[in-house]
């Protein structure tokens, strides 16, 4: 046991210096950085578009820091045809930040893109970006794309003001040459006259207007003259059985009045002892000859 424990400290000793090389052998062609304030959420929408360096190693992991409390919505890389899902890991939480490795197949620009909050006091706004620095680029650029009712914004360093091709307020600088290790940071405060989002919500409109010749759009006309048979069905079914259980019900009552006639008149042949007379019901006498009936008899 012991001797497999010494093997295997060997091995990771061999190793980690292996994975600090490749990780540090990997350079940034490039690194593009877009923030997008109250874009389509009220939050900051941050754009990480990069390309490793031609000398990298391929394929390669390019480990993607974002901070702690932020929200990851996309990982893609370009090809032909646009953006397409890339393959990564993560995010994983470590100390204050989350780690996304993205998995680098070729020399494509890919992008990674998550949100983070803003800080708000009434109708100003305040944010700080920061880039980590974990790898060198040889270029890093910064863009920020102000809402349409901004009234007064600060940038920290400050950024030259342009017009995009969406007809929106942009302010962005180039900084050239970044080295691993030195971080860049950007300090943000701009007041606003609405809440309104860049993109507000729209609701789903039909492609084309709505008919009864739309395909697969149920129509309670088409269905309505098999709803009214069923119902007549249902009306002459339940009227034949209403009328089948009256009539048992009359020829019920009909017997039991038959036989209560029945009892009464056989309780009513009583005769006289004496002269033979057929008394009726309640006599106690004979009403020929006056005898006394014998009831109990």
């Amino acid at each position: 046991m012991r001797k497999w424990l010494v093997f295997l400290f060997i091995l990771g000793t061999i190793a980690f210096p292996f994975s600090v090389r490749a990780q540090s052998d990997i350079k940034l062609a490039g690194i593009q950085v877009q923030l997008w304030p109250e874009y389509d959420q009220p939050s900051m929408l941050v754009i990480y578009d990069f390309q490793v360096a031609t000398s990298t190693a391929l394929p390669a992991s390019v480990n993607i820091r974002i901070p702690k409390d932020a929200k990851l919505s996309a990982v893609a890389q370009t090809t032909a045809n646009g953006l397409v899902n890339a393959e990564y890991d993560g995010p994983a939480v470590v100390g204050d930040w989350q780690i996304v490795n993205v998995n680098i197949t070729d020399l494509a620009v890919y992008r990674v893109e998550y949100y983070e909050p803003i800080f708000k006091t009434g109708m100003s706004r305040q944010f700080t970006y920061v880039w980590p620095a974990d790898y060198a680029t040889d270029d890093f650029s910064i863009s920020v794309r102000m809402p349409t009712d901004t009234t007064e914004s600060v940038m920290a360093p400050a950024l030259s003001e342009g017009q995009g091709k969406d007809g929106a307020t942009y302010l962005q600088n180039d900084f050239g040459a970044l080295p691993a290790g030195q971080s860049f940071s950007l300090n943000m405060k701009y007041t606003r006259t609405t809440d309104t989002l860049g993109v507000p919500q729209q609701k789903v409109q039909p492609s084309a207007p709505l008919n009864s010749e739309t395909e697969g759009r149920v129509m309670f006309s088409n269905y309505l003259p098999y709803i009214l048979g069923a119902l007549g069905v249902t009306l002459i079914v339940g009227g034949l059985i209403y009328f089948w259980r009256s009539s048992r019900s009359g020829q019920s009552k009909g017997r039991k009045r038959q036989t209560s006639q029945d009892e009464k008149e056989s309780d009513s042949d009583i005769y006289c002892h004496q002269c033979g007379a057929r008394a009726r019901i309640g006599d106690r006498f004979c009403r020929v000859c006056g005898t006394k009936l014998r009831l109990g008899e």
